[in-house]
Parts: C-alpha cells; sequence; structure tokens
C-alpha cells in the first residue's frame, strides 16, 4: 500500500466519528499506512490522536522476557486516547494490517472538547466504551489457566455460532491472552485433541 495523507473530508458518520465539530473534522488528515508502520514509539511526545478507520492498529509493549504484551487492539476506534493528556507515550502503536486512519492535531482535539459540546459527549461516550472493554481484558486476564482465558475470549469477542476470527499469527494471539505461544500452542493442540475446539480458515469455534 502506498504512503499518502490528504484532508479527511468524509462526512464523519462514513468513519464511525458523528458527533465530532465540523472543524475539528476539518483539521484532521487521512492517511493510509502498509503492515508493520510504527504509529508511534515509547518514549515519544504525542502530537496526533490516531482513529482507525480500516484495518487494525495495536498498542503493545515488550516484557523483559522479551515477547510482545498487546494492550489495545483498535479497529474503527481511536488508538491510544490517553495520548490525549499525556507527556509520552508508553508504548509503541503499530499497523498490524494495511491501515487507513484519520489523524487528529491533539491541540485542536483538546479545543474542540473544550468548546464543542456535541465533540465532549462523543469522546466521553467513546471513553465509557473503552472502559468497557479495559475491564472485559482484565476479567479474562485474572483467570488462572490459558483454557479459561481463550474460552472468556471466544465468548466475550466472538460472534455468536460463529466463533472467533484469530488476530494474525498465534503470537499475536499469545499477546492478547498474556501467555506465551508455547504455552498457546501446547493448550491449543490439547483442546483440538478433545474436541473442545476447532480452526476453521481463520476462525476459532468452541465445541459447547
Amino acid at each position: 500500500m502506498s504512503i499518502k495523507t490528504e484532508p479527511a473530508q468524509a462526512p464523519a458518520e462514513d468513519f464511525g466519528l458523528s458527533g465530532l465539530a465540523p472543524q475539528l473534522l476539518a483539521q484532521a488528515r487521512a492517511m493510509q499506512r502498509p503492515a508493520g508502520t510504527a504509529l508511534f514509539r515509547s518514549g515519544q511526545t504525542p502530537a496526533r490522536l490516531y482513529y482507525v478507520r480500516r484495518g487494525e492498529a495495536l498498542m503493545l509493549r515488550v516484557t523483559s522476557s522479551g515477547g510482545p504484551v498487546i494492550l489495545q487492539r483498535a479497529s474503527r476506534g481511536f488508538i491510544a486516547e490517553a495520548s490525549l493528556t499525556s507527556a509520552r507515550y508508553h508504548c509503541d502503536g503499530v499497523c498490524r494490517t494495511d491501515c487507513e486512519l484519520v489523524a487528529f492535531p491533539l491541540i485542536a482535539f483538546r479545543e474542540a472538547i473544550d468548546s464543542d459540546e456535541g465533540t465532549r459527549w462523543a469522546w466521553i461516550g467513546l471513553l465509557s466504551s473503552q472502559a468497557r472493554s479495559q475491564r472485559t481484558r482484565i476479567e479474562r486476564h485474572a483467570l488462572k489457566t490459558i483454557r479459561e482465558r481463550l474460552h472468556h475470549l471466544v465468548l466475550t469477542e466472538g460472534s455468536p455460532g460463529g466463533g472467533y476470527e484469530l488476530p494474525g499469527t498465534r503470537s499475536e494471539l499469545a499477546g492478547e491472552l498474556g501467555v506465551t505461544p508455547e504455552a498457546l500452542y501446547r493448550c491449543l493442540a490439547a483442546l483440538k485433541r478433545e474436541g473442545s475446539v476447532s480452526v476453521q480458515g481463520n476462525r476459532l469455534l468452541w465445541q459447547d
């Protein structure tokens, strides 16, 4: 995918940004970035707030053992919302797939929240949704076994009767669950042997 930056002229509802002030949208820029592109790195000073219009971006941190832990998956949503009030990033932001993004200047976004009621309530709604997602992730990581975490992931993030769409590689799935890839492989193999789990294409199905 070629790298492009241009004004974000599409109506807000076209990319899930309804409620934001037209003046703020006028200052946003549409961007295309290929898979593997770093949107930001830990320690950098934030200058933009990114909305992932298409594709998926990850917010991740590398542990002392060298393995990545996924802190957020963003698709049709903002990534690293806390950067709006942070002096620096505390993790890395990377495009997992080819991404279409909308980049908002942080100063303009802050000013819109202060001055425009619609933007303010849209932002509150977004943060409420993100808080619910984070609570679900905390609940999942509190489970003791990989089997329990995997089952929880399928139940909370999968579609009814359709299973859970695997997020890229098994290593990324391990990062989502907060476990090592090797431990996840062993657990998946055991679940397949007992008939509790099947994988059809990119979808993981739990056989209740």
